[in-house]
């Protein structure tokens, strides 16, 4: 038909449906019409019509299903295919019946799966692929005697096919019935020799049967004939770990995860088994791999107790092996946990510093910190020297609001600090509190060179640094007052023969930190280290994922952060510090620096390339001395510090960040008069 000719019988359609409209062929010739003018929704409605007045019309169910493809509808579109078969068989081939079977039974829909399957027997009784396929189903469904019945009526049909044998076998086994199961194998076995399958769920029935040498010698066929079978190794493990063959077992799961790493479960019981041997160090590293790759918190749950249990079992366990589970669990999100496995590191070496700075940065709860106030106490009364303690009491105090037994502390770790590094300055008269404030503030950029600065200052015999590195008082922290952040440097640098300073590098985030500062000690001089903004982004990801607070992967962090930025105003950008992801907004240095430089003057900031810093730290840590007024002090070495680790970034993502970022910093070496050259 022509179009002209379809409208006009589109016309007479409808005037029939006027007249009379329980006339189910006229929605159905309707429906048709529409087809063919690839009207989609129309040609539904209409043959939805047909089907609502006559539910047995099988060409208009199957038409429909037509339809419901074009529309993109899957499930709607089998289920009207359903009732079209269901209506009227011979419209379709028993492969036809046994694809829509497979079909509706991926759409969770088993019993008009189970319909389709038995359409598809009816239709064609040898077709021996429709038996298996229904009789699984059955299984699944607990139906084990029905799933018997009917792989005996597809075995009497074809007697020599070996998977109708095989699942015959698995429909006892599912029943219980280990002997016929058996029966069943071995008629299978001697129709398919070669089939691994076969000897795996015969070792599986001997098992049960407890004639364990044989299943051994059934599993062993299995992998003789399919190397990486990963079930059959598994049951040999389980089957060698019950006669207690350790050894063998932990073979026999090496070579699942091996083969299958899909398969990694079976690392808890190689650690079992490694435990029950006494190789704990080997324990400890299958339980780390465990929590490392888990996104299932039950067996996260479950690996993080045992990894506790076997370093409590472990004689010889290191202070090391202590950090590395504490160090785990806080880049897992576990916080409480880790706090608690830190806590473990520190009773066994109440020195050891690592663990300290960790805690630092690690999110605490409120009823925690008071846990914590109690242990630091604990650690400051015996091992009054530990610097690094009193100041991570005074920080749980201040999380309990006790500002004035915070200061307390904090001063006392300060001084303590400065006559360790120097002990002729317990000569020295000591203010009781310090007046002045910090000569310099480090304030950015994070992942780019402020921790190594902050340790080449800390060798300068002028410098005299805050008790720890990031105060963050200026955001943070603003509201508990300058007492409560002067406590954080020695008093003694009050004296003009010395000089005292933080880093903070979160701080050039904020335009407010800048006015937080004119309006309390306008003279601190600002140190800015700025890295390519591409790396700088990457590394800051990596950073957040390592310390547990973010789970993203880079690459839909990145193209997370790009999307929303294309909604966000440039004040937006100036004055917002911290959303999740962030990578991207904290390396738009531009608007961030210009606001500080309105506040504060451009004569109070160094700014440094990082790059350049990178590869002639002695060189710009002169300029350094120069900015700060000190004397020149270089170091015999100048390592990195607080470097990142991460695997190499996909060069296609660095481009976009590259190429992102590249009208930014045009505006960047413009506005400050200086070339970065970033690529």
């Amino acid at each position: 038909m022509n179009p002209n000719q379809i409208e006009q019988a589109i016309a007479k359609y409808e005037r029939e449906i006027a007249q009379n409209p329980q006339s189910a062929s006229a929605y159905a010739n309707l429906g048709s019409l529409y087809m063919q003018q690839e009207k989609w929704q129309k040609a539904q409605e209409s043959y939805t019509g047909a089907v609502k007045i006559n539910p047995k019309l099988a060409f208009a169910h199957r038409d429909l299903a037509k339809i419901w493809t074009h529309l993109g509808n899957s499930r709607q579109a089998a289920d009207s295919l359903n009732l079209a078969y269901k209506f009227k068989p011979d419209l379709a081939t028993p492969q036809q019946h046994y694809k829509l079977g497979k079909t509706l039974q991926t759409q969770n829909k088993p019993g008009r799966a189970i319909a389709a399957y038995r359409r598809a027997i009816e239709s064609k009784k040898s077709f021996w692929k429709a038996y298996r396929a229904l009789a699984e189903l059955l299984i699944q469904q607990d139906r084990c005697k029905g799933a018997i019945a009917l792989y005996r009526q597809g075995i009497e049909l074809n007697s020599q096919k070996p998977e109708l044998h095989l699942g015959l076998g698995k429909a006892f086994a599912a029943n219980q019935q280990w002997n016929p199961a058996i029966k069943s194998y071995q008629a299978a076995a001697k129709l398919a020799p070669k089939l691994a399958e076969i000897y795996y769920h015969w070792g599986l029935a001997l098992a049960q049967l407890q004639k364990f040498a044989l299943a051994e010698k059934r599993y062993q066929q299995a992998i003789s004939l399919n190397q990486d079978y990963a079930l059959a190794y598994y049951q040999l493990g389980v089957l060698w770990q019950q006669q207690g063959k350790q050894e063998q077992a932990i073979a026999a799961f090496q070579k699942i995860i091996a083969t299958s790493p899909q398969h990694q479960g079976v690392a808890s019981d190689i650690a079992i088994m490694y435990r029950i041997l006494q190789r704990y160090d080997l324990a400890i590293s299958y339980y780390y791999n465990i929590i490392k790759n888990s996104s299932a918190p039950a067996s996260e749950t479950e690996a993080v107790e045992s990894y506790r249990a076997t370093l409590e079992e472990y004689p010889q366990a290191t202070i090391q092996n202590y950090y590395q589970f504490a160090k785990l669990l806080r880049a897992k999100g576990l916080f409480p946990q880790a706090i608690s496995a830190y806590q473990q590191t520190l009773i066994k070496d109440p020195s050891f510093k690592h663990a300290y700075i960790d805690l630092q940065y690690t999110p605490v709860t409120k009823s925690k910190s008071t846990e914590l106030i109690d242990f630091y106490r604990q650690i400051v009364a015996q091992y009054p020297n530990i610097t690094i303690a009193w100041g991570n009491l005074g920080d749980a105090l201040t999380q309990q609001d006790r500002i004035a037994e915070a200061i307390e502390c904090y001063r006392k770790g300060s001084y303590n600090q400065a006559i360790q590094i120097y002990p002729h300055l317990a000569k020295l008269d000591w203010k009781e509190t310090k007046e002045l404030g910090p000569d310099f503030i480090i304030a950015g950029a994070s992942k780019s060179g402020t921790s190594s600065i902050y340790h080449y200052l800390s060798r300068h015999p002028q410098v005299l640094l805050s008790h720890k590195k990031e105060i963050d008082f200026y955001w943070k922290n603003y509201q508990r007052g300058t007492d409560w952040y002067l406590a954080h440097f020695p008093t003694i640098t009050d004296r003009p023969d010395f000089l005292t300073g933080e880093a903070t590098p979160n701080y050039l985030r904020f335009p407010q930190v800048a006015q937080r500062i004119k309006d309390t000690f306008p003279q601190t001089k600002i140190i800015i280290l700025l890295r390519n903004p591409a790396d700088r982004a990457i590394s800051w990801h990596y950073h957040k994922y390592n310390s547990g607070l973010t789970n993203e992967n880079l690459e839909t962090a990145i193209a997370t952060e790009i999307k929303r930025l294309t909604k966000v105003s440039e004040a937006e950008i100036i004055n917002t510090g911290f959303y999740d992801p962030d990578n991207i907004i904290s390396s738009l240095y531009i608007y961030k620096i210009k606001a500080w430089m309105e506040t504060l003057g451009k004569k109070q900031f160094l700014i440094l390339k990082s790059e350049d810093f990178y590869e002639d730290p002695a060189k710009y840590m002169a300029q350094v001395c120069e900015f700060l007024g000190l004397s020149k002090c270089p170091l015999n070495k100048y390592p990195k510090v607080n470097a990142g680790a991460y695997s190499d970034v996909d060069a296609s993502l660095r481009q976009t960040l590259v190429e992102y970022f590249a009208p930014y910093n045009q505006q960047l070496e413009e506005y400050l008069g200086m070339k970065f050259n970033w690529q």
